[in-house]
């Protein structure tokens, strides 16, 4: 295998760390708390089943799942971006997968590069496809960061762009169509 360049992020987390200046993370206190207390209550279902009223061996297995997906949850939810300028957390808003039958990789690449989300908004969307934008903002300092990804031959994410970071007129013009998009993509 040859040693690539990577020329673009992959995901929003290295944009973010490659930007220290205009973001940071942040500890999360309350949520892996939260989660660790849930785990706990499902330890004490585990151990004592007889709390509720159902075969010993189904509230164990349930027990013993609830107690893994709540303490995988508290470890992802150690720590959320932050935009330093305006203060404002960033959230993800969604993601759409273009359809790779009905697409043109470079129709698409261009068609981001000018912002026109209209057209993007537009292209037919598929639930595994290569192509994807991910898109996350930051409502108070009115701001979304989108970034174009697709796959290599090895299956890896790799960044197509740079991500593109709306901000004023441009966030004004665009968040609607965006998010419209977004929402299109997850009924897909």
């Amino acid at each position: 295998m040859e040693n690539q360049t990577k020329l673009y992020p992959s995901y929003m987390g290295e944009f973010y760390a490659a930007n220290p200046v205009k973001f940071e993370k942040r500890k999360n206190n309350v949520k892996p708390m939260l989660y660790y207390g849930l785990a706990v209550v499902a330890v004490i279902i585990v151990i004592f089943p007889g709390f509720i009223p159902v075969a010993g061996w189904l509230v164990r297995t349930v027990g013993v799942i609830a107690v893994l997906i709540c303490l995988l949850a508290a470890y992802l939810s150690n720590f959320d971006y932050y935009n330093s300028e305006s203060g404002g957390k960033i959230k993800e808003v969604g993601l759409k997968k273009f359809k790779r039958d009905e697409t043109d990789i470079d129709r698409i690449l261009e068609a981001f590069l000018r912002k026109d989300f209209e057209y993007l908004a537009e292209l037919p969307g598929a639930y595994s496809a290569p192509v994807q934008i991910h898109v996350e903002e930051d409502k108070l300092g009115q701001e979304m960061y989108c970034l174009l990804t697709s796959y290599d031959s090895d299956s890896n994410i790799i960044g197509l762009t740079n991500v593109l970071t709306l901000s004023g007129n441009d966030y004004l013009d665009h968040a609607d169509v965006i998010r419209q998009m977004l929402k299109d993509a997850e009924n897909d």
